[in-house]
């Protein structure tokens, strides 16, 4: 893992995320369904999971709600390896 923490996930969808609610970003916040992030955002926030993990994102394995919510994104991305 690299020293960026999983928190600059956070950090970054509150820096790029529109429209976002006034309480937060929340773990089940649809991020695309909710078009708080759009499918430009998706390749730098590979780059984005890939810096926090330490891991390559293999994108040629990507499906359909990878993307769907921070919970789904940390599960998928950033849990430890298995």
């Amino acid at each position: 893992m690299s020293s960026e923490s999983p928190d600059a996930l956070v950090a970054w969808v509150n820096h790029r995320g529109r429209d976002l609610p006034e309480d937060g970003v929340t773990e089940d916040l649809p991020l695309l369904a909710g078009r708080h992030l759009t499918s430009l955002h998706i390749p730098e926030l590979i780059l984005l999971l890939e810096r926090i993990s330490g891991r390559e994102v293999e994108v040629d394995r990507l499906q359909a709600g990878d993307f769907q919510d921070l919970r789904t994104i940390r599960a998928k991305f950033l849990a430890p390896a298995r």
